[in-house]
């Protein structure tokens, strides 16, 4: 399974704008999950953002993991395949820093999704950094993390690195992919610059430097899903006593 992380380079409080740039970015039919940065729909209506994901999804011919937008008080986003069927609603359980000043709300966990006979899951951006969202379940094969990484350092460089130990830790942890796609680095929100932590931790690598890919040089970067590894990592572990 390949899945293609977008990183944009801009965001707009316009998600028709957001939805519009992603389309121009990638190319068609090039993998079978394309993951999108939190917030990609803006403030769009639920309608209009259901619509756009959904497009994306017919369009690309993969499934789509849109993102985000706020819908009224809450960060909330929507999974469609490559047929336009929804397969999950997730919201942001924890929402952070600028959107609590501003009255976002939580939402409630999602249980995930199935695509192609694997279990997915989707956290928004500061869910990651709470392992009870993982705990409790059966294992995911894939945890997509759909991210808007604003940063108080003075540079992307500390949150980069919090993002990629916090990445491995979770997939080690769980073992499972890990992937996050962010805005590019130059990108702000409320006067707030993002960090572009877009990337890819991968818990059993080939070499010891394979633990964590990120952040690319382009918008759209490709990985691979390497399930049979997957699965035999999760069995020399179990063996090991560490299942």
């Amino acid at each position: 399974m390949k899945i293609l992380l977008v990183q944009p380079p801009h965001w707009s409080p316009d998600g028709h704008a957001n939805f519009d740039a992603v389309e121009e970015l990638l190319p068609s039919r090039a993998g079978d999950v394309v993951l999108l940065p939190e917030l990609a729909g803006s403030s769009l209506p639920r309608a209009d953002y259901l619509a756009r994901v959904r497009a994306l999804a017919e369009g690309s011919g993969a499934a789509v993991v849109g993102g985000s937008h706020y819908d009224g008080a809450v960060n909330r986003g929507a999974v469609f395949d490559a047929g336009g069927r929804l397969l999950l609603e997730y919201d942001k359980v924890h929402p952070y820093g600028l959107e609590l000043r501003n009255g976002v709300r939580p939402g409630l966990p999602s249980a995930g999704f199935e695509l192609a006979g694997r279990r997915l899951h989707v956290l928004l951006c500061a869910d990651l950094w709470y392992s009870a969202g993982l705990a409790g379940h059966d294992a995911f094969d894939a945890v997509l993390v759909p991210a808007f990484s604003v940063t108080r350092w003075d540079g992307p460089a500390p949150a980069r690195e919090l993002w990629q130990h916090m990445s491995v830790a979770r997939a080690y942890e769980f073992m499972t992919y890990v992937a996050v796609s962010d805005w590019h680095h130059e990108t702000t929100y409320q006067g707030h610059p993002c960090a572009g932590v877009t990337g890819f931790a991968n818990p059993c690598p080939e070499t010891h430097t394979g633990f964590f890919t990120g952040p690319p040089d382009a918008p759209v970067s490709t990985f691979d899903l390497d399930f049979a590894r997957l699965d035999a990592f999760r069995h020399d572990r179990a063996a090991r006593g560490f299942g």
